[in-house]
């Protein structure tokens, strides 16, 4: 089976040059990449950013209670 899959050109190019380096084609690198993903091996995750901005946002009641109840569950959770 053959997939298509999009990359940023500029991170494309640091993944041939670094697969290069190692004497690898760049479809060895990514076939390696998804097993170990498929086999739980990588974790893909977030990264807290520490520079961040806070806005106050006015929400009507509704909309308040909806947002409290996802916190609540986040918070279980």
């Amino acid at each position: 089976m053959n997939t298509t899959i999009s990359i940023d050109k500029e991170l494309c190019q640091r993944a041939y040059k670094r697969a290069k380096i190692n004497k690898l084609p760049i479809s060895a690198v990514v076939r390696i990449l998804l097993a170990e993903y498929a086999e739980g091996k990588i974790q893909i995750g977030a990264k807290f950013v520490e520079d961040f901005e806070v806005k106050k946002i006015e929400v009507d009641e509704e909309t308040q209670n909806l947002m409290d109840d996802v916190i609540s569950v986040w918070r279980k959770n």
